[in-house]
């Protein structure tokens, strides 16, 4: 359990440090994803509100890759004090 949890705080802090600092454009790329996923729905349910572009830009997405690169480290050292009790 405490090497699942180091390995999952290793790769929240790759994911974090990807969208915070937008790396090879994780944060474009997800508000493009995101805006064409509305498209799509608003297609499907002829609702013309979801036309429009979603409110939160890449912003968010940098806001919660800090969030989770700044957890991330908590969670890899509880993992490890975990493995070293078992």
């Amino acid at each position: 359990m405490g090497i699942a949890l180091f390995v999952l705080g290793l790769a929240g802090g790759a994911w974090g440090a990807m969208f915070l600092f937008n790396l090879r454009g994780a944060a474009d790329k997800a508000v493009a994803r995101r805006n064409a996923v509305r498209a799509v729905t608003a297609a499907r349910t002829l609702n013309t509100g979801l036309t429009e572009p979603s409110r939160f830009g890449a912003w968010f997405f940098r806001l919660a890759g800090g969030i989770v690169l700044l957890g991330s480290p908590v969670l890899a050292l509880a993992g490890l004090a975990v493995a070293t009790l078992e």
